[in-house]
């Protein structure tokens, strides 16, 4: 008798299970809708990845306190999963495998850099899923669902060559360095075209393979070149403040320029702030000392998680999310067709800038992100300071 009461109580259970499951949410009650995060959350570049994931967060957490996003006439809740690379191709294969198969992902911000944007591509576009990676090179006609979520090394360096040919006439001599992946030839090749568009002499390019820490032997060669400024623009924080620290110690008393902005903290104690004194870097812009809506975003950011993983980038997270969820009440569908094209016709106006897709010109398609203004800072007493705002023509 009890083992049939037994048994009775388990099919009993997963009737009850199974009718629940059915129904889905209760009356008054909201869904819940995933969006993906791929990309370094351990590794040299988490200092990118981590507070990339924090600003998505943060502005999920927004949303729904808000009352989330209607779609289609049901309330959703957004939640963030999170999966890391390591920053690897063959890590970004797995994390966008669990991120599609198992967590029924559509819309992934990330990955960060074009080793990682190509590894999961063919993945992604088969399953009709939209990435947002920060790479120019896997876009084309033939992708539809990948998108470049930062403007191409190119177009940066074309920004602040400018800006040094005008005022740093001292600047003759170019130094480029970057490490041997596809991000870092990209990189390297775009702040080439900077600043040889600007009559530079490029007086060295030198690659590096990733997780070398010690860069005497490469700096040694650069700096028998006498340059007036080292460019290492696609290096992650942590070995770019090597490279600052290992120069000084040789002797190096130039300029360093980078369109990647490092996080404060990451410069001083990597580099040192005497070390660091002077960089210029093209980004967004000093939050703690820029509008007041921009003074707000950075203080709420770092009550929320603390200043040492504050880093510029974490707006692109913050935005997408905005962005995106905007385009879903839009089109009042989930669905990636709809969606893609909404965006890539769309503008949306951010804290930092105003922003769409454009790179039709270039690419064949309207997937690279545009913004109508960036921004210039030097690295000064240990922190990051305005230099300039430009205006950019769309």
């Amino acid at each position: 008798m009890k083992k049939w009461l037994a048994g009775l109580l388990v099919v009993l259970i997963s009737v009850v299970l199974a009718f629940t499951a059915s129904c889905g949410p209760g009356e008054g009650e909201a869904n819940t809708y995933k969006l993906g995060y791929l990309g370094p959350l351990t590794g040299p570049a988490a200092s990118w990845g981590i507070p990339i994931k924090n600003g998505m967060e943060m502005a999920a957490e927004e949303i729904n306190d808000a009352g989330g996003i209607v779609v289609a006439g049901e309330t959703y809740m957004l939640q963030i999963v999170a999966a890391d690379d390591r920053f690897v191709p063959e890590g970004a294969v797995t994390a966008v495998q669990k991120l599609i198969y198992d967590d029924k992902i559509q819309y992934i911000w990330g990955p960060i850099g074009s080793a990682c944007a190509l590894a999961v591509q063919p993945i992604t576009e088969e399953n009709r899923v939209a990435i947002f990676a920060i790479s120019s090179d896997a876009l084309g006609p033939e992708h539809p669902y990948t998108f470049s979520y930062l403007s191409s090394p190119t177009a940066r360096a074309e920004v602040g060559y400018p800006w040094l040919k005008q005022n740093r006439p001292e600047v003759q001599r170019v130094a480029l360095m970057a490490e041997h992946t596809p991000t870092g030839e990209a990189a390297l090749e775009g702040a080439r075209v900077g600043a040889e568009g600007q009559g530079l002499e490029v007086v060295a390019a030198e690659y590096f393979e990733p997780g070398i820490t010690d860069f005497a032997p490469l700096l040694t060669r650069m700096l028998a070149k006498n340059p007036d400024v080292i460019d290492p623009s696609s290096t992650p924080a942590g070995p770019f403040s090597l490279i600052v620290k290992q120069a000084r110690e040789m002797g190096y008393e130039g300029l360093f320029y980078t369109s990647y902005q490092p996080a404060e903290e990451v410069l001083v104690v990597g580099a040192g702030a005497e070390n660091a004194e002077g960089i210029i870097a093209a980004g967004g812009p000093v939050y703690p000392k820029g509008t007041p809506e921009q003074q707000a975003f950075y203080q709420k950011y770092i009550e929320k998680y603390g200043k040492e993983v504050w880093q510029e980038a974490v707006s692109l997270g913050y935005r997408w999310v905005y962005w995106t969820t905007l385009i879903f009440e839009q089109v009042d569908s989930f669905d990636p067709d709809l969606v893609v094209e909404a965006l890539a016709e769309s503008e949306f106006e951010g804290i930092v800038a105003t922003y769409r897709f454009g790179g039709e010109e270039t690419y064949g398609i309207a997937r690279e992100v545009e913004g109508n203004q960036t921004y210039l800072n030097i690295f000064h007493n240990g922190e990051w300071e305005p230099l300039a705002i430009i205006p950019l023509e769309w």
